[in-house]
């Protein structure tokens, strides 16, 4: 792939997946706010331009993994890989986290009042945000995707749900996306880049380690349904006259 200055985050990393560790490192949203120049990010984080384009050709030239190249998959093998590799995972990992979080901060609110309590309800809070983002698409957005692809290959007419649907939900779940990042800068801002103080407890240093695995985590899943999923489902119900 030749970036240049005007090439989208978003373009990178739904092109040449091994250029998110990349953005990760230097701290470069990838997800909900990709769509954005290299260039602009860039500039805006301090980093140099040609630094990061180097950076990204030599993890270009790793070896080749067993990474899946979700762009051109089915997109049911691409939900199915969002429902075991993220949805599940969410699903054990919010109540365990939103635990320790209420643990940490009764246990040691006191010593950090402007961190602790504050932690504890923005994480609440997103957890909330979360259960109910994850129903609807498991619910509504994913089995309608389903059934584009379906018709797509001609193996069936009609749709159990109105065609159209595709645009209007992804425009909610992008907002609840945003929503989403907002939380996450939140608790990385709070959590001081996940640098638990002299005095953390184990559990205290559990929850800032296991934050930092949710927000890399998140980080992935948002990226591939905002820059891969999305997109691709709205290009195929335009086609079918949706």
């Amino acid at each position: 792939m030749n970036v240049t200055r005007q090439t989208t985050v978003a373009e990178i990393a739904s092109t040449m997946p091994r250029a998110i560790p990349v953005f990760q490192k230097h701290g470069i949203d990838f997800c909900c706010g990709g769509r954005r120049s290299l260039a602009e990010v860039c500039n805006e984080s301090g980093v140099g331009f040609e630094t990061i384009v180097g950076e990204i050709e030599t993890a270009g030239l790793e070896p080749a993994g067993s990474e899946t190249d979700w762009a051109t998959e089915p997109l049911g093998a691409l939900i199915d890989h969002i429902l075991s590799r993220f949805h599940a995972g969410l699903k054990d990992e919010l109540p365990r986290l939103q635990a320790l979080a209420e643990k940490v901060a009764t246990v040691h609110g006191a010593n950090h009042p402007e961190t602790l309590p504050a932690l504890r309800d923005t994480f609440g809070a997103l957890k909330t945000e979360l259960d109910a983002h994850l129903e609807k698409e498991e619910r509504v957005l994913f089995p309608y995707v389903r059934e584009l692809e379906t018709a797509a290959r001609g193996l069936r007419p009609a749709f159990s749900i109105p065609l159209g649907l595709a645009t209007g939900a992804i425009g909610v779940m992008e907002r609840e996306h945003e929503v989403a990042g907002l939380a996450l800068r939140t608790i990385h801002r709070l959590t001081e880049g996940f640098r638990p103080p002299d005095d953390a407890c184990g559990s205290f240093r559990a929850l800032y380690a296991g934050l930092e695995i949710f927000e890399a985590d998140l980080h992935r899943h948002i990226h591939l349904e905002n820059n891969v999923l999305f997109p691709r489902a709205m290009g195929m119900e335009r086609r079918l006259g949706g």
